[in-house]
This record gives C-alpha cells, structure tokens and sequence, in this order.
C-alpha cells in the first residue's frame, strides 16, 4: 500500500465527498433528512470514511464480499428487470475491493436478475466465473497478474427459502463483509416497500437473512440508500418514520409504514442517489490503499450505464430504458464521477502524505 494523503488530508476529502454525494439533485427532499440521521450515528464522522476503514479492517486477500444489489420496481409491467439504481454502484464497489484488497466479490441478485447482472458486471472489467474459481485470479503462476473476476448468484424469492439460502451462502464462503446498495429491506411482517408506500414482497427476494446472520458470525456489513427503504435503514427507522414520506404508514395491509426494523448494519450511509455512495466509497478507497487507478472512472462508468440500457434495466423516476439514473442523465453521473476524483486529486496536492 502506498501512502498518498495525511490522515487528516483523507478525512477532509471524505467530509467533502460525503456532502457531493447528498446533493439533492433530484429534488426529493429526503437526502438531507437520512445524511443528518446516518451522520449522527457515526457522532459526524463521514460515512465514507466509516465505510472505508470498516472495509479495510475487514476484508483480506482471498475473503469473499457477498454484494447484494437489484430491484425490480415494474412488477406487473417490467417482472425482470431492475432499475439502474444499485448496479453500477454495486460494480464500482466491487472493483475496488478486488483491485485494492484482493477480495473476492460476490454479487447476490434476485434469480431472475441474475443473467442481465453478469452483462452489468462484465462491463466494469470484470470476468466471470463460479464462486469456487475466484481465488484463481488471484494467481501469479503465470508471472503478470490475473484478469479481475466476479460471480454472480441468484436468490428465491420465497422469505423461508431465503432464509435458507442465505445461511447456507454465509456458511459456504464466509464472508468478511456483506454490503447492500438500493436493495429493498424487510420489515417484521416481512414486507418489502417502495418509496411510494406500495409493496414489492411477492417479487423480491428478502436479502436481509444475509445481514441478520451476519453479526453471530463476525462479518462485517453496510448498508447504503437513497429513501428511507432500503437495507441498513433500520439503523435509522424513527427518523424515517417521523420525517420521510410514508416512513409510519404504507399502502399495503401491513399498514407499517416504509420505515425498516429488521437487519441493522455496522455502517449506514445514505446518498442521494445510491450509486454516488457507490462511487464515493470506490475513490475514497482506492486513495486510501495508494491505487488511484482503482478509482471508477467516466470511461468506466458510461460502458456500465450503456450496459444497463442493453439489458433494459430502467430509470425508474425517468421511466425510460435509457443510460440513465433516478430521473438524471449520464452526464450527471459522469460529473459527479468527475468531481469526486478532483478532490481526490486535490486531497494529494493539499494535504501529502507525511514523510
């Protein structure tokens, strides 16, 4: 690992990429409610800089990363297809993580995802490959170093087969972290809910048994979200309750509201989009492990959003299969890529690492 920037000079770069990253573009009202609340837990610490560390400390060369990401919000009209929220931050995230700390990252999906994530994921770099064949990448047998891979796996949809199977996941490959990016969470009557109120129960798999396991058997886990909905906001359910729209009560029978009380996470951060976390934490990461060239990239990030449209994976606030996020065009993610690698940069220039 190289040493690029102070302590202090990458802590000042995670405050700044923390506030990019909750710039409420979309115009929702939610990002500054669930920043406060999420900064709050941390005692204002930045949540990228909690993320990062917590990552560093957990995952070592050769430990699985089960990423869990996708949601399928067009039940009736789209029934296989994700939004373009979640997957391309889930791919940055991985990258960085196989790149910087030689993990090895597993992306868990809904069954019926499965297929069009691989495409998503390939065209982040990666290779794909059965989860037993991961740690070949991580060969230097042949002198020069390995193309990256990934695996992708899918997940039932019924809430005791996913329960199952994600204590069967957890004990195969035992983890050292499991992270969620805009994936929908449970509540205790098992439903899983949209923005709006209504409920995706029937159509999405309930990844929170990955995350409920996780603390008996010492794995790390985070949580990243844009609504109020999503896994790891159970770390925050009374704020979303009193302050987030339908957080105390939905539109479905269960009448309980979009709030989350169920798996709670080690690191909680919120974004007002979620792929911005995504890629918050990817350059925060890469500049803390001295590997700049892990950072994602607007080249990267425009083949990922490209590869989102062929699978038809949509923009569901823009309702358009298109390359684009949360009602925002590619080029807004694209800046946002690009601002967040300037700090980077100018993280280095103001505040060298000490010699």
């Amino acid at each position: 690992m190289r040493n690029l920037i102070s302590k202090e000079g990458l802590a000042n770069v995670a405050e700044s990429i923390d506030r990019l990253i909750n710039v409420d573009i979309g115009a929702r009202g939610t990002a500054q409610v669930l920043f406060d609340a999420a900064r709050e837990l941390l005692g204002g610490k930045p949540m990228t800089l909690a993320a990062v560390e917590l990552i560093q400390h957990s995952v070592h060369p050769g430990d699985y990363v089960f990423i869990t990401t996708g949601w399928a919000d067009q039940p009736s009209n789209l029934p296989t297809k994700s939004e373009t929220d979640g997957p391309p931050g889930a791919a940055a995230l991985a990258r960085v993580i196989r790149l910087t700390l030689k993990g090895l990252p597993i992306v868990i999906t809904d069954d019926y995802l499965v297929e069009d994530m691989k495409k998503v994921m390939s065209s982040s770099g990666f290779s794909i490959v059965e989860p037993e064949d991961l740690p070949n990448s991580l060969s230097d047998e042949l002198g020069f170093t390995m193309v990256p891979t990934i695996s992708v796996i899918g997940m039932p949809i019924d809430q005791e087969a996913c329960r199952v199977r994600s204590e069967e996941l957890l004990d195969r490959y035992k983890p050292a972290l499991c992270l969620a990016i805009e994936r929908g969470g449970m509540n205790k009557h098992g439903r899983i809910h949209g923005m709006g109120g209504f409920d995706f129960s029937a159509t999405q798999a309930k990844m929170d048994y990955l995350f409920t396991g996780a603390p008996e058997r010492g794995i790390a886990t985070i949580g990243i979200g844009d609504g109020g909905n999503e896994l790891g906001m159970a770390n925050i359910e009374q704020t979303v309750r009193e302050k987030v729209k339908n957080g105390n009560m939905c539109k479905c029978p269960c009448r309980s509201g979009i709030a989350l009380d169920v798996a709670k996470v080690d690191v909680l951060l919120s974004a007002a989009i979620s792929n911005w976390a995504g890629y918050g934490i990817a350059c925060l990461l890469s500049l803390a492990e001295g590997n700049l060239e892990a950072m994602c990239s607007e080249e990267m990030e425009q083949r990922v959003l490209d590869a989102c449209c062929r699978v038809e994976f949509h923009d569901s606030i823009g309702s358009r299969v298109a390359p684009s996020v949360d009602g925002c065009e590619a080029q807004i993610h694209l800046a946002i890529i690009r601002l967040i690698r300037k700090i980077v940069t100018m993280g280095i220039k103001r505040f060298p690492a000490e010699s």
